[in-house]
């Protein structure tokens, strides 16, 4: 996505009367923070969605940390398509799980 994506997308929800910070249910900065990888990985109810999005992709102080958290989570997804991932991960992860108490089923 570029920033000109970016900001045809902000105008969009300005244009809506949707601006970032205003408002009773207009979230913090921290409140939008703690749930921004619940957000870019779309497990968030609609409502809570649209306000997260909103305040994310609006505010000043939060946007950087948005266009940071794409970006490496593309630069990720590019390295392991090229690379993929070393052998045994799946069971190392799995394992340390175990150990903390985790259960399969």
């Amino acid at each position: 996505m570029t920033w000109t994506d970016d900001l045809r997308r902000l105008l969009a929800r300005l244009r809506r009367g949707r601006p970032a910070e205003s408002g009773p249910e207009a979230l913090t900065c921290q409140e939008a923070a703690e749930r921004i990888f619940e957000w870019l990985d779309g497990e968030l109810d609609p409502e809570l969605a649209d306000q997260v999005g909103s305040h994310l992709e609006t505010c000043a102080r939060c946007y950087p940390r948005l266009r940071f958290e794409r970006a490496f989570r593309e630069a990720l997804t590019r390295a392991t398509k090229e690379q993929g991932a070393p052998d045994g991960l799946e069971e190392r992860v799995l394992q340390s799980l175990r150990n903390t108490g985790f259960s399969e089923n």
